[in-house]
């Protein structure tokens, strides 16, 4: 009876926190922002034109989810000065209320993005329902061409360009530019931001290369191949593969004696693993001493060449060493003319200068315009593949 009694006695003391505790629920339950499914239009890819009277035009594409619906997606389009009333406007034109939480991609015209994306991409940057791991991108050509393009594989087009850019970046095809990454570079001083530069083929959407900017304004773009070296010069790399050509004569070798037609060696290597270190060595004008240390396996030569002899090896490794310098050296020189730094060669010459009190970007740009860059290159074949 003593026991029953106690166990009724904490029961009563309970119920008041129970009761408050239910209370708390509820009220928060009712003050959230629900969301629901059905009356929602989760957008995945915005797209940016920028119109002939200076207005912007904005295309969003959004799934459809309704089983009899012909197309698998909706697409609304709305004009306007800024975003805010672009989106205001595009709601009047949906059923359903547009959210932007699921947008994975923006894409800017190349026109809009040579004026200045600051501002707009600014005000995507602080929308708290947007994930800082969006990939904004300069396209060629026009966003709303693009996107209401009747694609052979028809389906989530934003989904299907995200996950696109998201392979080729783990497979370091392409250097990693997310929304946040974009403002980090913006902001710093003595390094410009990048983006994926996006283009359609055909029927195919694809990475056309990767677009350069000075400070918020589009000015060019490097291929893969050359986004691929400014990689090597930025550190660890792993996972990537690279294809080039050798003269065939430094193998001792001649065309007639082969039976080719042509006097090179076409070879597709990947890099197990590669390191780099830039070191300042004059400071006006300013000197840098770039070494690159990679090692690599060759996959696939256009000729039978016996790479197990260790002689031919060594030939081979010098050749790749040569290769890799003067392109380097190509791919710099097409930057310094375009003025712009995305490898951050003015992050390194502010950290390795003492005494540098006040350093702007507009500093470093003229003092990247007149730098030298000497290219040191040590490449180690550690096995070979397959051979045509």
């Amino acid at each position: 009876m003593i026991l029953h009694g106690k166990r009724n006695s904490g029961g009563r003391r309970c119920k008041p926190f129970w009761c408050l505790w239910c209370s708390l629920v509820l009220v928060v339950s009712g003050c959230s922002d629900l969301q629901i499914f059905d009356e929602t239009g989760m957008a995945t890819i915005v797209g940016y034109d920028l119109m002939k009277d200076g207005k912007i035009r904005a295309s969003i594409v959004m799934p459809s989810i309704n089983p009899e619906a012909e197309r698998k997606i909706q697409l609304i389009s709305a004009v306007g000065e800024t975003s805010k009333g672009i989106r205001d406007k595009a709601n009047l034109q949906s059923d359903k209320r547009l959210l932007g939480g699921q947008i994975r991609v923006a894409l800017y015209n190349e026109d809009f993005a040579k004026k200045g994306l600051g501002s707009i991409i600014d005000t995507l940057y602080r929308d708290p329902s947007l994930s800082s791991r969006l990939f904004p991108c300069v396209l060629e050509g026009n966003a709303y061409d693009t996107l209401t393009y009747p694609y052979p594989e028809e389906g989530n087009i934003g989904i299907y360009l995200y996950r696109m850019i998201e392979q080729n970046v783990h497979g370091e095809k392409i250097p990693s530019a997310t929304m946040h990454e974009f403002f980090r570079a913006y902001y710093d001083t003595g390094i410009d931001p990048i983006m994926p530069y996006i283009a359609r083929k055909g029927d195919e959407l694809q990475i056309k290369g990767v677009a350069l900017f000075q400070g918020d304004r589009f000015v060019g773009w490097i291929t893969p191949r050359e986004a691929f070296l400014i990689k090597l010069v930025h550190g660890k790399f792993r996972v990537g593969s690279y294809e080039t050509s050798v003269p065939v004569h430094i193998f001792g070798e001649t065309d007639k004696e082969r039976g080719h037609d042509t006097d090179t060696v076409h070879l597709a290597f990947d890099t197990i693993s590669s390191s780099a270190r830039v070191q300042l060595e004059q400071v006006s004008p300013p000197v840098f001493d770039v070494r690159i240390r990679l090692q690599a396996r060759i996959l696939e030569l256009s000729r039978p060449l016996k790479l197990e002899e260790a002689s031919l090896m060594k030939t081979m490794e010098k050749a790749l060493e040569q290769k890799i310098q003067q392109e380097l050296e190509q791919v710099v020189q097409k930057l310094q003319g375009l003025n712009v730094d995305p490898v951050g060669f003015g992050i390194i010459y502010r950290a390795q200068r003492r005494g540098l009190e006040r350093f702007s970007p507009s500093d470093w740009r003229k003092m990247f315009r007149e730098a030298t860059f000497r290219f040191h290159v040590k490449a180690t074949i550690i096995r070979n593949g397959v051979m045509d």
